[in-house]
C-alpha cells in the first residue's frame, strides 16, 4: 500500500482511507486443517486459537484433524478419513496438486498456510460476509443428539459436533514429548440438503454437553464457498 492517505471515489463523493481496518465488517470462517502428527501445526492451532480469542465476535475458527500423518509414529486422536476427505475435496477446487496441514481456508473461497497470522487476520478483516438468518437448535438424549436448523437456504448444509478444547500429550511421532493444546475441534460432521433440516449424531465415549457445541455451515455444493454460519449449544 502506498504511504499517506488513499483515496477511494464513490460516486460523486470521495472518501479518504488513511489507516487499515481494525474490526471485521463481516463474518469469517476459518478451518483448519491440522494433525498432531505434523511438526508444523502446533504453531497453526496456537495461531488460529488467538485469533479465535481476539475476534470471537465475528469469527469461527472449525478444526479438521486429518489422518495422513498417523503413518508417522503418531495416530492423531481427532483424525479421521472423513475430514481427509473434505480437506481434499477443498484441494481439487483450489486446483492444488495435494493436501497439507497447515492449511487454512476462510470462507471456502481462499486458502493460506494455517501458521500465517498476517494472511488469516487480512482476511479476517476484508471479510463482508453478513451474518445470515441461520438457527440451531438441539435435543440431546440416550447418547444421541438431535440438531434442526432453521433459516436455510437451498444450498448443503454441513452440521459439525464441535469439542471447545481438548489437550493431549504427544509420545511418539514429529511432536514427541509436546503438550499439545486444541480448540473447536471438528468430531463428526454431517452434509444434508439444507432444506432436510435436522440429523442426528452418536455421541463420542466421555460426551459432557458443556464440553461441544453445534455449528452449521451453508455451503454451495459446486464452488464450496460457504454463505452464511451459525453455532448452537446443547441444551
Amino acid at each position: 500500500m502506498l504511504a499517506g492517505s488513499l483515496w477511494l471515489f464513490t460516486g460523486t463523493s470521495c472518501q479518504a482511507k488513511d489507516k487499515p481496518a481494525t474490526k471485521p465488517s463481516g463474518n469469517t470462517l476459518v478451518e483448519l486443517f491440522t494433525s498432531e502428527g505434523c511438526s508444523s501445526c502446533p504453531k497453526a492451532d496456537k495461531t488460529v486459537a488467538e485469533l479465535q480469542q481476539q475476534y470471537k465476535d465475528n469469527l469461527l475458527v472449525l478444526c479438521y484433524h486429518v489422518d495422513y500423518w498417523n503413518y508417522l509414529g503418531w495416530k492423531d486422536l481427532y483424525g479421521s478419513a472423513n475430514n481427509t476427505e473434505r480437506q481434499q475435496r477443498y484441494a481439487n477446487a483450489f486446483h492444488l496438486n495435494s493436501a497439507y496441514t497447515p492449511e487454512a481456508v476462510i470462507n471456502g473461497r481462499e486458502e493460506c498456510v494455517g501458521s500465517d497470522k498476517t494472511k488469516l487476520t487480512a482476511a479476517i478483516l476484508k471479510s463482508h460476509q453478513p451474518a445470515g438468518t441461520l438457527t440451531v437448535s438441539t435435543q440431546f438424549a440416550n447418547n444421541t443428539l438431535g440438531v434442526t436448523i432453521g433459516g436455510q437456504r437451498d444450498q448443503t448444509a454441513i452440521i459439525c459436533l464441535v469439542q471447545k478444547h481438548a489437550s493431549s500429550q504427544v509420545n511418539r511421532g514429529e511432536n514427541e514429548g509436546k503438550k499439545l493444546e486444541h480448540i473447536n475441534i471438528v468430531r463428526d460432521f454431517i452434509s444434508i440438503p439444507a432444506r432436510f433440516n435436522s440429523t442426528t449424531f452418536t455421541l463420542p465415549p466421555g460426551f459432557k454437553k458443556e464440553d461441544y457445541f453445534i455449528a452449521v455451515l451453508l455451503q454451495d455444493e459446486k464452488t464450496l464457498s460457504i454463505s452464511s454460519w451459525a453455532t448452537g449449544a446443547i441444551q
